[in-house]
């Protein structure tokens, strides 16, 4: 049995959850949705203790230790916490690393290989039935930074469960980043662990299929228990491509990519890829994760060195040719995972406001107003940015992205994190602004995402 009474939050001065109580009784397991900023993110926090109670209780009947020390020690053993962006708090670890460095650190020392972050624990993975797609035995001997975002995900979950099964796995937004094959093991693997070991599990998350195991629901709003539901999983729904495969359009080729190679040392991430979208092209990158599919997109965003002694063209233009970096990217817009986990220090103490306005710094304060009132972000835009919700700060990255017009939007994942609202915010904003011109490509593990944006698909794989 878990317990919260009368409980009382306070982040920055601000009094958020106020007077809070919920129970959970064994054999329960939750999933906590509601809309972005409503405190989901927050009540883990609160259960976890990673948030300080200035009034409350909080009270586990598995944690019974005499005095404050032997609770403390109990408390992390069995309760285990995995945030949304614990990508973010790995790398941050490892000094001076910064964004480009995941493509540019080849042989970086300072960069561990996933089988020292994992330590232990990464002994006891082939002691416990983990299916095909989650094993990342086939990763261990890789630098972190090489890894996809999903991959990064399922080493930090196996990591957390390996070092000691938990009475209570605490996890926000596990699915997010996951294609639809990891999504699903995920799935059996929560149940496994709930039915083998007892492991008692909350979540959060909006809109996934869900691990058999979850039987209670708890709606949020605004730091207060919106309702309670007991539930059932939905059934899970069958990944169909409704774009057009290997196609393209008529227009001018934006980017042409003849025959590429990506490798590191004997690992070959993509080969004999061939790919050109034209002007005004919707085009959908589909694959598993550690496809190549977000390493794809630095070589069009001029991020990733290699694309200087690939044949890569943007805009007409060979890379290598001589041309300004700073002139590709200004006619490009970016956003993706890739921006939260090398979010620089710096940036954490400002303002969503302040942090848009530090990188578009010639931007029209009419064009952010607007954006802010289309995506009903008064509620958040002058908050530290460390103080955003996962939602919050993926809205503050679009609008961040959508504050100048572009020629190429490249969106890894843009719906992540977002709440129906706002989604369908984001969609409609995309219906009104993306002009007939306009190329968009899109990386989604989502057959919704694919049939109401993209016209056209490309599957990857390392069999390419």
């Amino acid at each position: 049995m878990i317990e919260i009474r009368n409980a009382v939050v306070i982040k920055s001065g601000k009094r958020l959850f106020d007077d809070f109580s919920w129970k959970i009784h064994d054999g329960e397991h939750w999933v906590v949705s509601g809309p972005n900023g409503s405190g989901k993110t927050t009540l883990l926090e609160i259960i976890s203790g990673t948030v300080h109670l200035p009034q409350g209780e909080l009270i586990f009947s598995f944690i019974d230790g005499d005095t404050w020390d032997e609770r403390y020690a109990q408390r992390r053993r069995k309760i285990h916490y995995i945030p949304a962006h614990a990508i973010h708090t790995l790398l941050s670890d490892i000094q001076g690393l910064y964004y480009q460095q995941r493509y540019y650190g080849i042989g970086d020392e300072r960069i561990p290989l996933v089988r020292a972050v994992l330590g232990k624990a990464g002994d006891e993975i082939k002691n416990l039935p983990i299916p095909e797609s989650l094993s990342i035995n086939h990763f261990l001997d890789l630098e972190v930074t090489r890894l996809s975002n999903g991959q990064l995900k399922k080493v930090l979950l196996l990591k957390a469960v390996l070092t000691e099964i938990p009475k209570l796995l605490l996890l926000d937004y596990p699915f997010e980043g996951l294609d639809f094959d990891s999504r699903e093991d995920l799935c059996r693997f929560i149940d496994f662990l709930a039915t083998t070991y007892g492991v008692q599990i909350i979540l959060v998350d909006h809109h996934h299929h869900l691990p058999s195991v979850i039987n209670r629901k708890l709606i949020l709003n605004d730091f207060a228990i919106e309702g309670e539901e007991v539930c059932s999983p939905e059934p899970s729904h069958i990944f169909s491509s409704p774009g057009q495969p290997a196609k393209s359009g008529s227009g001018i080729p934006v980017v042409e990519i003849r025959d590429l190679k990506i490798q590191y040392q004997d690992h070959i991430v993509l080969k004999d890829f061939n790919w050109t979208v034209h002007q005004g092209d919707r085009w959908a990158l589909i694959g598993r994760n550690g496809s190549g599919k977000t390493t794809l997109f630095s070589m069009i965003f001029a991020d990733h060195p290699m694309a200087y002694s690939q044949q890569i063209w943007l805009f007409g233009r060979r890379r290598g040719s001589g041309e300004s970096i700073w002139e590709i990217k200004k006619r490009m817009a970016y956003v993706g995972p890739e921006l939260v986990s090398y979010l620089a220090p710096k940036s954490i103490g400002l303002t969503a406001r302040e942090y848009i306005r530090s990188i578009n710094k010639k931007s029209n304060e009419s064009s952010l107003n607007a954006l802010i009132d289309h995506f009903g972000a008064e509620t958040f835009i002058d908050k530290a940015v460390r103080g955003l919700s996962s939602g919050e700060l993926q809205l503050m990255l679009i609008m961040n992205c959508f504050l100048t017009e572009k020629e190429l939007l490249l969106l890894d994942e843009p719906f992540q994190f977002l709440d129906d609202r706002q989604k369908q915010n984001l969609s409609r904003y995309l219906q009104s602004h993306l002009h007939a011109e306009t190329t968009l490509i899109l990386i989604t593990h989502y057959a919704d995402d694919l049939a109401e944006w993209t016209n056209y698909t490309k599957a990857m794989s390392n069999e390419q």
